[in-house]
Formats: structure tokens, sequence, C-alpha cells
């Protein structure tokens, strides 16, 4: 880990990884609380790499030399928990922090009272967030590695956890963290590798996963109420998810936050006016490091604010300078303003050809700093120009003014301006880009597009990036950006008239409010009814005509793009597009040239040649515009205006969003040319008469984006979407009917065929002895293995080898996804033991099976393959050991893969560690192949009858490799 780092309170250094580092995997239940009641610490030492097990009260870890094998001896554990009482239930015990007048009375008498509740995240809402920490213990000081821009907490919180002095803990820091990265889980890390650091007395690399929260992260709660008549009047009260704000390591090891037995509670929930009745409460403990709590309570007080100023039509800054009693806060918001040009909110001045609304709101922030380990009053203003696409929901922050003082800051040195106007556009991103879309691609490649495709559907340009203005000289500092996520939610009110509660704000949030706001369009609904049922049969019509039109127009040729046209950023975005689209699996001939084309793919209407996808303009793409392209793409015409055959899966293609279909355009030609003209694909009549296909696709496509299901969550949406569109699984998972089109409803993912191989059911149909759990799925996807289920062979190689170029989070989308389409298991919904149960069930079944055996294909199999498939026999650098009785394929209704298998082995492994398998094709003839067969069936699979056909199925798939 060669980083740059800065240490607390130091200047920038570089820091490498210590050496002998080792990786640690802690064990929790869902969401991280329950009583550990048991575990198996000798089955996980057994494990390869295995260094030690440590365990701490509740706190149970594994630590090995790799991440999995520290992953593994974790599962072997076979951890057993005790679920807590549901501690939600409990209403939290409140402390009042300062109370003045009669608030309650006056808001009972207010005519005009807001009433809200905001809610603070913790935890990144992705669930593909993560945060990483390295910890060293040495002589008898704690050195800590990871993203953090303030460290002050967490020491103190190690501090706790390891009963240690805080002076003995060095933190550095990364200021440059990946996308996916998130506050809250590095600290979590943090505390994990501090704890297995302090007891082995050897550095360890901890990750922690966002979804190891479960479906809802860790929140602060602000129930706020307010009003302006007869007096002002102001209640908040503040609670948290239960240990929401500290390190799961600290509860499960006993201890308590530093900061949890304060006397008093953060002085930071009291707003910073002069309100004429005040009362302000809070959970004892809030259980939250104040530096952290301190964006949430600003968000709370100064989005209420906002919505009580425009309740009584009343400008949001002149309000604010009204209630404030501070000379140089005023003199701050009175500088911002009129740098930002502000003469009150814009109340949705719009675009009405673009369908653009844009808004501006203010916040203002004045708390107690600890940033530097001294406490300092500072100030902060902002004032935040916003754009929201009416039709997608789309936010974009245009501009924003910032101002900020520190009561000490002439005393200190100056921190370097050079970073500031990048955090405060990256803050304001941050707040835009929650509720994660499914077509977004994360630390893979931002979500940017390319110069040729700034434009969208209806013509608008889309927004520049955020221009940031800076009313005089500010010194660095976290409270700089504290009023960001109130500014940028006031401006959205202020476009759209909906108040968002919560950070981030996605384009959901937005879309779903709109739909049920009243406004001009729709004052007159039976009229807008009428319109609407008159127009969509028509456009739906005129959309039917133009797919199943015999034959299309051809579309201009177009000079080939220069280089350097599209950003490294869109190209990067569009790479991944194609590695989850597999392109270059079916584009690229054996030892040919990446996608380039020329591979022979068997349909039962003839052998399909792939084309050359390079941006060649005379034997591939090259003069393709992006209009020819994306035809193709969405509905299986040739830029000539000649039908594709349905083998190119444009079915699923049709699924994918505008920004990934013009990344992949931007990435395939940025990529070098190559001249390959593959073999013609020749079909016997009916199906070489192309025409014809307008019929199938009138019977078998639809060209429709795919569209989110709001029920589900957003992990689920984006493996739902790199499934079905991306990924295209049904194309093989699926059964076809006699026209080749892909069976859906119930037959979805009911298993296919590809290439002469079976594709499993992915569904409850399964033929797999033990139930795939979400975990499964995720391990085969993401290596190509399963321990409970063995490894990816035949045309599922090549695909697990594209997957593990993707983001580790769409790959556990992905498995999310398809482990949604199986009933809860027990190994899902169940505990470990249970799996295990499973597991061991379906080995001593086929043992003893094994005992009733022997005979010239007993010795047959001994020879050949035992020394890998037995568990207890071979040696070791042979990769893994997958055991044949929970094979799903020896479980299938049909012997095919088996067959495969045994022929031709599995020489192209998605990775070393899995093993070479050699093919017996020329070792042994057909006889021996379909004898080994039956007694792979009747050893590993006695509780299934025998295959029918065996011989024929060799001698057919031995015929057809040649």
């Amino acid at each position: 880990m060669n980083a740059r780092m800065n240490a607390s309170a130091g200047e920038p250094m570089d820091v490498a990884a210590p050496t002998g580092m080792l990786h640690g995997h802690a064990v929790r239940p869902a969401a991280g609380m329950g009583r550990l009641t048991g575990f198996d610490a000798d089955a996980a030492r057994r494990c390869a790499g295995v260094v030690d097990v440590v365990v701490r009260g509740n706190f149970l870890a594994v630590v090995a030399a790799m991440p999995e094998q520290a992953h593994a001896g974790a599962v072997a554990l076979q951890a057993r928990w005790e679920t807590p009482r549901d501690t939600l239930t409990t209403p939290p015990q409140m402390r009042a922090v300062t109370s003045h007048g009669n608030a309650t009375q006056v808001l009972a008498q207010g005519a005009g009272r807001v009433d809200a509740t905001y809610r603070w995240p913790l935890a990144s809402p992705r669930a593909d967030a993560c945060g990483s920490a390295i910890a060293d213990w040495q002589h008898g000081a704690l050195h800590v590695w990871l993203a953090c821009t303030q460290p002050a907490a967490l020491r103190l919180e190690l501090a706790a956890l390891l009963d240690i002095a805080a002076e003995s803990i060095l933190i550095l820091c990364d200021p440059d963290p990946p996308a996916r990265h998130d506050a809250f889980c590095a600290r979590q890390a943090a505390a994990d590798a501090a704890l297995m650091a302090h007891a082995i007395g050897r550095p360890v690399r901890t990750t922690f996963r966002a979804a190891e929260l479960g479906n809802d992260g860790p929140k602060l709660r602000f129930d706020v109420s307010a009003t302006l008549a007869p007096a002002s009047a102001y209640t908040i009260a503040a609670t948290a998810t239960p240990g929401a704000g500290t390190p799961f390591a600290l509860t499960q090891t006993g201890r308590a936050a530093p900061y949890a037995e304060a006397s008093g509670v953060d002085p930071g929930l009291v707003p910073p006016y002069a309100v004429e009745h005040l009362d302000v409460s809070a959970a004892q403990p809030l259980g939250v490091p104040p530096d952290i709590a301190a964006r949430g309570q600003v968000f709370a007080h100064e989005s209420h604010l906002d919505g009580l100023a425009a309740q009584a039509g009343i400008d949001p800054v002149a309000l604010r300078l009204q209630w404030l009693d501070d000379r140089t806060g005023s003199g701050l918001i009175t500088r911002v303003a009129e740098q930002s040009g502000w003469q009150g909110p814009l109340k949705g001045h719009n675009d009405a050809t673009a369908g653009v609304r844009r808004g501006r709101g203010f916040a203002y922030a004045s708390v107690i700093d600890m940033e530097d380990g001294r406490p300092a009053r500072t100030w902060s203003a902002w004032v935040a120009d916003v754009e929201v696409d009416s039709r997608t929901g789309d936010i974009h922050v245009t501009r924003v003014t910032v101002g900020h003082e520190r009561e000490d800051i002439a005393s200190r040195a100056k921190a370097p301006t050079t970073t500031l106007p990048d955090d405060i556009a990256t803050a304001t991103r941050q707040l835009t880009t929650g509720g994660q879309r499914y077509d977004d691609w994360g630390d893979g490649a931002p979500a940017e597009t390319s110069p040729a495709l700034a434009a969208d559907g209806a013509g608008h340009d889309l927004a520049p990036q955020t221009r940031v203005d800076i009313v005089g000289t500010l010194a660095g500092g976290a409270a700089a950006t504290l009023p960001a996520a109130a500014a940028v939610a006031n401006a959205i009110h202020d476009a759209t008239g909906v108040r968002l509660l919560e950070p981030p704000f996605s384009a959901g949030q937005i879309r779903q409010a709109l739909e049920h706001k009243p406004s001009a369009a729709n004052k007159s609904p039976r009229k807008r009814a009428w319109l609407l049922a008159t127009l969509a049969p028509l456009t739906a019509l005129a959309g039917l005509c133009a797919t199943v039109l015999p034959w299309r127009a051809p579309i201009a040729p177009v000079a080939p793009p220069g280089p350097g046209l599209y950003s490294a950023a869109t190209i990067e975005r569009g790479r991944l597009v194609a590695a989850a689209g597999d392109c270059a699996v079916c584009h690229t001939a054996p030892g040919g040239t990446r996608n380039a084309g020329g591979l022979a793919l068997e349909t039962p209407f003839g052998t399909v040649y792939t084309t050359n996808i390079t941006p060649d303009a005379e034997t591939g793409i090259g003069n393709w515009s992006y209009a020819a392209f994306e035809r193709a793409m969405r509905e299986g015409i040739h830029r000539d205006g000649r039908r594709l055959y349905p083998a190119f899966p444009y079915t699923a293609f049709a699924k994918v969003s505008d920004a990934d279909m013009q990344a992949l355009y931007a990435y395939l030609m940025a990529a070098d040319p190559v001249v390959s003209r593959p073999p013609e694909t020749q079909l016997a009549f009916p199906f070489n008469a192309r025409p014809l296909l307008a019929g199938w696709n009138m019977l078998f496509h639809r060209n429709e984006q795919y569209v989110p299901d709001t029920s589900r969550s957003a992990q689920w949406n984006r493996g739902a979407y790199l499934a079905d569109g991306l990924g295209h699984c049904s194309a093989c998972h699926s059964p076809r009917n006699a026209l080749g089109g892909e069976r859906g409803g119930k037959a979805y993912l009911t298993g296919g065929e590809a290439e002469g191989w079976e594709a499993p059911a992915l569904t409850a149909l399964s033929k797999a002895p033990v139930p795939w759990t979400e975990d499964d799925l995720f391990q085969y996807l993401r290596t190509g293995f399963a321990a409970r289920h063995g490894a990816a062979a035949g045309p599922m190689a090549p695909v697990v080898e594209s997957l593990r170029e993707l983001p580790e989070g769409d790959v556990r989308a992905i498995a999310h996804y398809v482990a949604s389409l199986n009933p809860a298991s027990p190994t899902q919904a169940g505990t470990q033991q249970a799996a295990a149960a499973q597991v061991a069930a379906v080995e001593a079944r086929s043992a003893a099976a094994a005992l009733r055996l022997s005979g010239t294909t007993d010795r047959l199999y001994q020879n050949a393959c035992a020394v890998c498939h037995q568990g207890n026999a071979g040696v070791p650098q042979f990769g893994e050991k997958p055991s044949l009785a929970l094979n799903t394929n020896l479980h299938s209704a049909r012997p095919d893969n088996v067959i495969q298998v045994v022929l031709h082995g599995a020489s192209a492994p998605p990775h070393a560690g899995i093993g070479y398998m050699p093919g017996f094709a020329d070792s042994l003839d057909d006889a021996q192949v379909s004898a080994l067969v039956h007694y792979l069936r009747e050893r590993f699979a006695p509780d299934q009858p025998r295959w029918d056909g065996v011989e024929d199925t060799v001698a057919r798939l031995r015929k057809s490799s040649h």
C-alpha cells in the first residue's frame, strides 16, 4: 500500500505498508450485534494460510496471509450467535441540552408551525461502499493507516478499545480515498484491524463493507418543530440507531465510547440563533462523535429554517440575519450573499423547452471545531445553485459560493487552500449521487459523458462542472463544508418544491416526488388523461412498426473519430460495460485478436460467426456513427440496414442505459483498429432470410431500457440491470422455444443451453444438492470457485474471467439479485452450522455409495480423478479440490456437462488458484468415458436416477468437438 499519507498533525508524507502485513476478517452476526455463544477455532486454524483466531468478548476474527484465506477461515469458524433483544422498541432516554421560554406552549398556538423529521446517514447508502485500514502494534505504539479527514474521534475510540493512552496512537490519513470509500466503514475497519494487530503483534489490514450493515445503515434522527408567530419557537430532539456512531468492536468488547459518558450532550445541537423559546434534547448517550454529528445537526437546523422561511414568505437570508446575534456570523452571511448575487430564491425559474428547473439555496453553520485537537469557533456560509431535470430527476449543482471563518485563524499557520475548491465540489457531488442508480459504476468510472455525446435527447446541453466561488481567503478544514447538504437541499426545494429530508439526494427521489406533485402541466387531469390515452397507443404503434419493418434504411458512414475525442473516464466506463457484456468473449476467435471477430457460435439453426467490432473503417465499425451503433445494439439492425441474427443478444442489450451505451461506443472507437474479415454466416433457408427476422422481433423483442423496481433496493436493481441487460444471463440460462425465442415468465432462468453445454437453472429448479446462497454465488462469480458447488468450466469460465474486471460491488449485486430468485434456504436464513449439516449429509451419502463400488471403473476413477477430487488424497499444488458430491452437474437431469468436462477438461480456469484439469478425450475411448460418467453419477449422486443415453451423448459431443 504505497499511498501518499499525512499524519493527523503533520505534513504529507509517503508511507509504505508495513512489511509482513497480514489480512483480517471479522466475523459478526447481522448488523454487527449479538452475543457470541460458540465457534470452531481448530477448524479455522486448519485452513490454508490462517495465522490465528482473535477473540475478545463478542469480537471474533481470523487473521491469514491472504484475504481469501481469512474469509475461508471465517466460514470454517461456524460462529454461533445469540440474537439480542430488539433495542429499537425501547424508547431512548432523553436528556435536556438547553431550554428557555415555553416552546411547547408557543408551538401549540402557532398558526404557521412547521414540523419535520430529518435523518443523517452515518454510512454510505451504497451497498458496495467499503472502507479499509491497516494497523500495526509495535513497542507499545499503535500506527493506523486509513482514509480519514478527522482522526480526533477515532484516536479516542481506539484508545478506549485497547485501553491505552491516546498519545501512543498515530493515525496516518490518505487524503485521496477511492470513490467507493466510506468514512464510517473505514472507522469500523480501523477498530477491527487495531484489535487484531494488538492481539498478534503484527500489522493487519481489514476491510469493512456497507453490506454488513443490513438493509438500513446507521442514522441520526432529528425531530424538529418551529414557528414564527405568535413568537419565535424552536424544538429539536436528537436520537440515533443503537450503536450507530461507534465502531462495533467497542460494543463487542464491552468498552464504552470515550464520549458516551460525557456529562453533557453535544452543544452543537443548539442552533446558533437567538430564538425566543427554545427546547433542545438528545438521547443519552447519543453515542456519536461530535465532529460527525455536527453535519447532521446543521442539515436539520438549516433545512428546517429554510422551510419556516418559505412557509412565512420571508427571504431565508433575511430571516437568519434577523435571528442571529453574532457579528462575525452576520458579516460572513452578508459577504457570501453579496458574492453570490443573492436576491432571494429563484423560485424554480424553469426552461420549459428542456424541462430544467433552477433553484438557489442558502445555509449557515457556527460550531466548535476540534479539527486540530484544539477547540475553536468556526463559521461557514453557503449559497448553492442547482439545475434539476424534471423529466429524469437528475440534479446538478452548477455553482456554490462559500465563506469560512475560524476564531484562531490569525494565530495559526494557514492550511493550504489549493485543494479546497475541489473538496467543496466533491462534497456537492457526493450529496447528489446517492440512491445508487442502476447504471452507476462507482470507482470504475465517474458518471461522465464524452464531448461528442454531451447532449441529451431533447438537445439540452448537460450542465457544466460546478463553479466554486470563495469569499475571502479560506483556510482549509472540514468545517467549511458543514452547510453543504442543507444548502443543496434548500436549492432543490426552491427549484422543485420538493423538501428532501435525508441526504444523499437521488434522481429517483425527485422523480417520485414530482409525479405526485400538482403542477400547471396537470391542472386538468381529465384532459391530460385523455391525451395520454390517445397518444400512448399511437406512440407504441409507431415504435412497433419501426421495429418490425422487414427492411430498414442504411445509416450513412462517418469518418472515424480522432484520437483524444473521448475522456479517459468515459473510456474506462466503456471498458467496464464491455466486460460486463462479455463483448470480447464472443467477438474474439481462439488465438485471434481481441474483438476482431471470427468466433463460431453453434446454434440450433446453424453456425453463426461473430463480427469485427474494432474501429477499422473497412472491416469493422470504424465508420459507424453512434446512431448506427445504438440501433444495432437495441434493435439488431446493421448499419447497412440488414437484420442481425439474435445470436447477438440485442434483446438484452436494449435494456442498457443511454450513458452506458455511449460509454461502450467511446471505448470501442478508442481501441486500435484491426483489419479482419471473419467468415460470412451462411444459414440454410429459411433461416438465412434476414427480413423474416422482423416477424421474430415482433414476437420476442421489446426495445425498452431497464426500468428500476422502486420496491427493491439499489443493490437488487443494480444486479438485475447487469444480469438481465449487459450480462444477458437469460440468453443461456433460459429455455428457448422452437423459433429460438427466450421463454420468460415462470421459465425465466430455469435452464438452457450454450455451445453444447447445459446452462443450469438459477432459480428454485436448480439441481444443486446444497442450495446456492448469495455468498456462494458471489464467490463463484468472483473467483470461479465455490466450495459448496464447484468450479466454473466451459462457456462459464470466460464469463467469470470478464467479471473479474468489474468492481467487487457489481459482482455482489449480481449475486444478490440471482439469490433473490430462490426461496430462502437454511443457508440463507439460518446459521452456518445448518449449511455445514447439509454439506455433511451429502458427503456422507456419497461416502456410503463409494463403499459399494469396485472393479475396473473404480480403479479408473482412482487413477485419473481421485488425486484432485478427494480431499484426503493428492498433493496441494494442484489447486482447489472440488467435491464431486456437491457438484450440480452430477445431480442434473442431463449428463452433458459431465461428459464435456471428462472429454475436454478445464484447460483455461478463470484464475490459476483453481487448478488445471486435463481432458481425457485422447486417452479414454467412448466406452471408458461412458462407464466413468455412470460411475460418477452412482457414487456422487446416489439419490438420483441413472442417466439414459450416455453412450449416444458421448459420441455426439466427441464428434461436435472435431
